[in-house]
């Protein structure tokens, strides 16, 4: 498959970036899921790997996926929103205060939460990966004599 260069005058990452965005806003790809990597991109859009670092660059910039080294890149999940009654009783304690967040405090906030709670989902994978690998340890330790 290959990007339709010809009908669309964006640089190729952009619409790289695009079509992951897309697969995103479907469903193909939910929140947690692994986005194909690199090469996988690569191959099926004949770009090069710059191309495809660039996509995946401006993905992360824009706050839809993130990476681990030695894992790949994954899509990251929404940013709660607050709703109505919410929004109001914050707003309210703020203005009952000298000094308010800004946007930009609140924004770096939901964003630092966002990291800390896709920390806490990877910790949690390590670990049940690092229990799995003692329990092998441990059986290869003491085989039992059939």
């Amino acid at each position: 498959m290959t990007l339709p260069l010809e009908d669309d005058s964006r640089p190729p990452y952009v619409q790289v970036a695009e079509y992951l965005r897309r697969q995103v806003d479907t469903g193909e790809l939910a929140p947690g899921d692994k986005v194909p990597s690199s090469r996988d991109l690569q191959e099926k859009f004949g770009l090069a790997s710059a191309t495809i670092q660039n996509a995946f660059r401006l993905l992360k910039n824009e706050g839809l996926i993130y990476s681990v080294q030695g894992r790949g890149s994954f899509v990251r999940r929404p940013a709660p929103e607050l709703d109505a009654s919410e929004a109001g009783q914050q707003a309210g304690d703020a203005s009952s205060s000298d000094t308010s967040p800004s946007p930009t405090t609140d924004a770096r906030y939901v964003q630092l939460s966002q990291e800390v709670a896709d920390l806490r989902a990877d910790v949690a994978a390590i670990r049940e990966t690092l229990t799995g690998v003692l329990e092998m340890l441990r059986a290869s330790e003491n085989p039992t004599d059939g």
